[in-house]
């Protein structure tokens, strides 16, 4: 990273490596009997699915023989079966000690096994460029929708104007978010669009204090955002990347994961529902439906069910039908209006389907449409299988999965991308980068567990510095044996950023290790810990560490404020 105010005095590396963990379509806290060290070599695709019967209650009671999984039509052993209920809570972890910080989000009393993440977006999406208008109407029902939540249900709220924001993170007590929402809203208000442009300051608003006055200031903020936002394939591509993110940050939380949708529009692959002519702003770039994979894959991989919440509401117009043909909706509706909505419609469906969740659109009732989407995981039945097709070529690989009950609805993730084993070959300074974009992520990466411990000294002349102690999860971590001999790769970052997220300096330091068997076995009984010893910058708010795994991709990152 550029700057000296951050130069490592030392870098204290010990060898502690980990054992190997499965790196394919493989789910966080998964495992069957016949896995053991080298579950490197072994794909374990897993598919999270509700069943409902005819009047939409969960369908309780099954087991693993009412299930068939069909990989390419296909049927497949189930190796693993689990059932889930929501509000279920997992094993408790005990408090942190003082001074150390872990991206894990087990704490006192455990986690719940079903958890919910609203996005409001304030985007738009072509052909609708007043997506800040739908924005307040969603805003309006997220309200009604947070105070009629269940004791307890832990909520997540983020928002998208230009760029991610974290409103607030995991909570069970909406009253601050409630507060901010029905505060927010004047900063954007008339905002004249003026171009790119860094977003509102974070203000506190009058009659708000705490939780509730932060919440509201960065809500404020990303409407601003919102309200001067340009739309074309650069937004197209950032939302995804906000998406993928936001699949990052939950894929190390345990059982099935709800991202509902608050939006006017969505991104579109370049195929769909149709081939579009050139110019098209729905599927014109390539790059766009490379980041859609690239993006399914992450939501697929984390567990994520995305339910996208039309916030355009009720269409009046008796010609509108969801249903319409693609190639029809686009040829009526290519300058904008009601076809081209219905052509946003199918795209909403498209999201929700390929990733086992469902649209809802045509409505003003959002408040409803939010409720259904978190009742959805009432039930979750996690089935796990070996595919024993072989061909991992990175094409896509239908799922179908079959119940054994009459007249039930089945939902689950349609696929999955049979992506080739990582092979660590990314060049130095691609993986540096990939460091850096992680590290200015707003969300912490939770695929590889990290624990931090961050120890302030005073050196020499009464400086102040830092001594930061990271340990990575050892069963996040993956090996590859070869010749008797076991290969890690792994690089980690440790810098100091602003609130704003400006990079104020840091080090980075990639590891390349082949080791002996009698080495490895060793390493599984210590651990690993890198140290770095750093100086204190000025402005420093925040201390941010990243790890990422060379051979599997995975990513660990963790956030640590520097001022209480």
């Amino acid at each position: 990273m550029r700057g000296s105010a951050l130069r490592p005095l030392v870098c204290l590396l010990t060898f502690l490596w980990a054992t190997a963990a499965a790196f394919a379509q493989t789910g966080p806290g998964l495992s069957a009997p016949d896995q053991q060290v080298l579950r490197v070599t072994t794909r374990l695709v897993v598919v999270n699915v509700v069943v409902h019967d005819k009047k939409g209650a969960p369908v309780a009671g099954l087991t693993r023989d009412d299930f068939t999984v069909l990989d390419g039509g296909k049927e497949e052993k189930i190796s693993v079966f689990s059932v889930e209920r929501r509000g279920a809570m997992q094993g408790p972890t005990g408090p942190l000690s003082p001074n150390v910080f872990s991206n894990r989000m087990a704490r006192q009393g455990g986690i719940p096994t079903s958890i919910t993440v609203i996005l409001l977006d304030g985007s738009g999406e072509w052909p609708s460029t007043t997506g800040f208008g739908y924005f307040a109407y969603a805003r309006q029902q997220l309200i009604k929708f947070l105070s009629q939540l269940p004791p307890q249900e832990l909520i997540a709220l983020y928002a998208y104007g230009r760029g991610l924001s974290v409103i607030q993170d995991f909570t069970s007590n909406p009253s601050p978010l409630i507060e901010a929402l029905r505060q927010s809203g004047n900063a954007a208000a008339g905002a004249p669009d003026t171009g790119p442009q860094p977003g509102a300051p974070e203000t506190p608003l009058q009659g708000l204090s705490g939780p509730a006055a932060v919440a509201a200031s960065r809500l404020d903020a990303r409407m601003y955002d919102s309200a001067n936002a340009r739309f074309g394939d650069y937004w197209r591509l950032d939302r995804l990347k906000a998406l993928e993110a936001i699949a990052n940050h939950l894929s190390g939380l345990p059982g099935r994961k709800s991202l509902i949708w608050l939006t006017s529009g969505v991104p579109l692959p370049q195929r769909f529902p149709v081939q579009f002519s050139p110019g098209h702003p729905g599927g014109s770039n390539p790059l766009v439906e490379d980041k859609v994979r690239q993006t399914i894959l992450a939501l697929n991989q984390a567990d994520v069910a995305l339910f996208p919440v039309d916030s355009r509401g009720l269409f009046t117009n008796p010609d509108f039908k969801a249903e319409n043909d693609g190639r029809e909706a686009y040829e009526r509706g290519a300058r904008g209006g009601l076809d081209a909505m219905t052509l946003q419609t199918q795209g909403m469906i498209y999201w929700g389907e390929v990733t086992g969740g469902r649209a809802f659109y045509n409505t003003n009732d959002l408040r409803s449409a939010m409720r259904t989407a978190l009742d959805d995981s009432e039930i979750t039945y996690t089935l796990g299988y070996y595919p024993s097709h072989g061909q991992w070529d990175g094409r896509y690989r239908s799922i179908k999965v079959r119940v054994n009950r009459p007249g039930v609805e089945v939902r689950h993730r349609q696929g999955y991308f049979a992506s080739p084993a990582p092979t660590g070959s990314a060049k130095t300074k691609d993986r540096m980068a990939m460091l850096k974009a992680a590290a200015l992520n707003p969300l912490e990466a939770t695929e590889v567990g990290v624990t931090v411990r961050l120890t302030p000294f005073t050196g020499p002349r009464g400086a102040h510095k830092l001594q930061i102690d990271i340990s990575p999860d050892l069963n996040d971590l993956a090996f590859q044996q070869r010749n008797g001999r076991w290969r890690g790769l792994f690089d980690v970052l440790a810098g100091q950023y602003s609130n704003q997220g400006k990079s104020l300096g840091g080090s980075t330091k990639s590891l390349s290790e082949n080791i002996t068997n009698a080495t490895y076995q060793e390493i599984l009984k210590k651990g690993l810990t890198i140290t770095f010893y750093q100086d204190v910058a000025r402005r420093a708010d925040e201390v941010r560490v990243v790890v990422r795994d060379g051979l599997s991709g995975l990513t660990g990152s963790v956030k640590i404020p520097l001022r209480q």
